[in-house]
């Protein structure tokens, strides 16, 4: 539905328009500001009534407006008005006429005046091939609110068809027909649609979706050794969640025959079931035909289905009369779609606190990460991911992926496809890294192990690690399994041996990592889960020094630290998090120091009288001085009388505006380490108590390596 003026906005009866200060929004260089205009509201509450009469085109435009403007006065909104504006290249204007034979892709903007200052929506002018532009047509006809329409299910039909038949990337790593998970609901069952059942599968190769979902305080039907039975003998659908029931439909509507859902498929109280079962999740994701992701759902009752307002972000059907090439005096009527330039959906916010339900939940991220295609219903809209396109209601033609990725994103991409091994070499020489001069660039290490492609893999899971910890897990112990599929493929692309969420080729650059301050007032896990040297030992978000470093030219050195071996462990102990108290043999450093908390100044005892701090936290009282900060790992942590400082990494760096240097000292090189508390003096064993930053290497300058270990 339309409103009469935009039933076919008309640029062909405007002169050509000057705007000195708007930029050509569809290219990098301006080249003209001139434009074609179309009067389209003579009011913003005049676009509101229009929208809430149903007009779809001024229902786009208020929904844009608010995401960009948000909430104003009643007053601002009467000193408003909107045009529609066309504008032209230098090239288009030379030629006479505006856009393209087709007019596909051409941008108009809705531009409207509040308070003096223009506010711009961007549209795009859409021309969709035949059978999808009859879909949205219909869509728009039928103005279904609920994302589980018919329409819907038809789109995703579209996109998994045009996936499946186009994109190599996303059939190369994956069978056409799959091993089935040990066990599957079958949704098609034969002699009624009220029930589904728990099967077997015994080896079947079948197609068949996955569920992501946020399991939630409100209880869920689940299978457990006493309900195994009756669940293969058929559940009915009234007893299953909102969430599990529109899957359900999914399923069927797609005419995909197996779901595997986590609650029904493994049994919930038999141990070791659930350890063969969780070890599996990362290849019954990636394997699956796609997987289903309820986004904006907090629990079982939420579903995956919602009602909405489709005007906001479905494209809308248009006639528009661009100017003629030929007359003035006759446009050209060309019939596509209108759709907001870049409309605001939830599954985009995976950081950040207001990331939806289901990206706050700490399994998912391999969930995420792993399936080949993800079918997505958040609060807003329904959309698509795979491996080479994203599309959604309001971009259902897709666009490409991968477009602005990094060099450690593209090369996590292909590791977790499988499509990229690194050859293991025997011999391999301790590493430096140097920071890039120009931004943006990854970090250059040399190493006879490897290329910078693998220290790329390795910054991706320091990246990946960093959002894992912020997620949350109802499950202290979870913390390794619900990872283990990510780990799984870094550790058979790289051949390096997982050791407690870090790898042992790049063990160095692993340990220096922190808690931040949102997190270091937490007290220590009642429960050990892992040793105090693995970031998983702190229920705390992890953040790695070598992904921050942020000083151009920086030079690391890492010689002053050797793991010579850990602790024995039972075959993926780690990737379960099974393992026990698990030793890290070290060769290195072992200084003592005195950590203060000098927020309200140094304490009144006379060993601190008259010792220059700088604001510093850590002190060697015998040479009467500051030597650097003690970031301490949590709050059970903070007040410790000393500790003892292990230097992992020196950092050597030119020196700062003011900064004094020694005689014949041209930069200035300072450490990067652990700080640690002695636990055993004869037997040489240490924990881990927070991390620590020298402002002079040099301070270590006379100590002698020793060999000790770390739990």
């Amino acid at each position: 539905m339309l409103c009469t003026l935009c039933a076919s906005p008309n640029f062909n009866l405007s002169p050509i328009q000057t705007d000195p200060s708007a930029p050509i929004p569809w290219t990098s260089t301006p080249t003209s500001t001139k434009y074609y205009v179309s009067t389209h509201q003579p009011s913003l509450p005049a676009l509101f009534a229009s929208a809430k009469q149903g007009c779809h085109l001024c229902t786009l435009i208020r929904s844009e407006l608010f995401h960009i403007r948000g909430h104003e006065s009643e007053e601002e909104h009467h000193q408003g008005f909107v045009d529609l504006r066309v504008y032209i290249t230098g090239e288009e204007e030379e030629k006479g006429w505006v856009g393209l034979e087709s007019y596909s892709g051409k941008q108009i903007q809705a531009v409207t005046r509040t308070n003096m200052r223009d506010v711009r929506v961007p549209l795009d002018f859409i021309r969709f091939e035949p059978y999808l532009e009859s879909l949205l047509q219909e869509k728009a006809y039928n103005f279904d609110p609920n994302t589980g329409c018919s329409e819907n299910f038809k789109l995703v039909t579209t996109w998994l068809s045009r996936c499946l038949r186009h994109h190599p990337l996303c059939t190369i790593s994956t069978p056409p027909y799959p091993e089935l998970p040990s066990r599957v609901l079958d949704v098609a069952c034969p002699m009624t649609t009220s029930k589904l059942a728990l099967i077997d599968t015994f080896g079947i190769q079948a197609s068949y979706i996955t569920l992501s979902h946020v399991w939630g305080k409100a209880q869920i039907i689940t299978t457990t050794t006493s309900t195994l039975a009756e669940r293969m003998e058929g559940i009915a659908m009234e007893r299953l969640s909102n969430t599990f029931r529109d899957a359900v439909e999914v399923a069927r509507q797609i005419n995909v025959r197996y779901l595997w859902i986590d609650s029904l498929c493994i049994i919930q109280n038999d141990l070791a079931d659930w350890e063969k079962e969780s070890a599996k999740m990362g290849s019954y994701y990636s394997n699956a035909l796609f997987n289903i992701a309820a986004v904006s759902s907090s629990d079982g009752s939420g579903g995956l289905f919602t009602s909405r307002n489709p005007r906001q972000i479905a494209p809308c059907p248009i006639t528009v009369v661009f100017p003629s090439k030929d007359s003035i005096r006759d446009g050209k009527k060309i019939e596509g779609f209108l759709r907001v330039n870049s409309g605001w959906d939830p599954v985009l916010q995976i950081a950040g606190f207001q990331r939806p339900p289901l990206w706050q939940r700490a399994w998912v991220l391999q969930e995420r990460l792993l399936s080949t295609r993800l079918l997505m219903f958040s609060n807003m809209q329904m959309s698509w991911k795979c491996r080479q396109e994203e599309a959604s209601e309001s971009v259902p033609e897709g666009s490409q992926r991968h477009t602005d990725m990094t060099g450690t994103d593209e090369m996590l991409r292909l590791v977790l496809m499988g499509l990229k091994k690194f050859p293991l070499k025997a011999q391999f020489i301790e590493p430096e890294i140097v920071v890039p001069e120009r931004e943006g660039e990854e970090e250059h290490t040399v190493h006879a192990y490897g290329t910078e492609e693998l220290i790329q893999v390795y910054n991706a899971w320091y990246d990946l690690v960093s959002l894992y910890t912020k997620c949350e897990l109802t499950v202290a112990s979870d913390i390794f399994p619900a990872i283990s599929g990510i780990a799984s493929c870094i550790a058979s692309a790289t051949q390096d041996r997982y050791v407690a969420g870090l790898w042992i080729r790049d063990i160095h650059r692993g340990l220096v990592w922190s808690a931040p301050d949102s997190t270091i007032s937490k007290p220590d896990l009642r429960q050990y889960r892992a040793p105090s040297w693995s970031w998983a030992s702190l229920r705390a978000t992890s953040n790695f020094y070598v992904r921050e470093m942020s000083q151009k030219g920086l030079k690391v050195s890492i010689k002053l630290f050797t793991v010579s071996g850990v602790a024995p462990h039972a075959p993926d102990a780690f990737l379960l998090g099974k393992a026990g108290v698990n030793a890290l043999k070290v060769i290195g450093i072992l200084k003592r120091a005195h950590p203060v908390d000098t927020g309200g100044g140094l304490p009144e005892e006379a060993v601190f009288k008259d010792i220059p701090h700088r604001h510093e936290t850590l002190f060697d009282l015998n040479e009467r001085k500051s030597v650097g900060w003690y970031f301490a790992d949590n709050i059970d942590r903070k007040y410790l009388n000393e500790v003892w400082c292990c230097p992992i990494m020196t950092e050597e760096r030119s020196p700062r505006q003011g900064e004094k240097l020694r005689d014949g000292q041209t930069s200035v090189v300072e450490a990067r380490g652990v700080a640690l508390l002695l636990l055993d003096k004869n037997e040489r064993i240490c924990m881990r108590v927070g991390s620590l930053w020298i402002r002079d290497a040099t301070w270590f300058d006379g100590c002698k390596t020793e060999s000790f270990s770390i739990i």
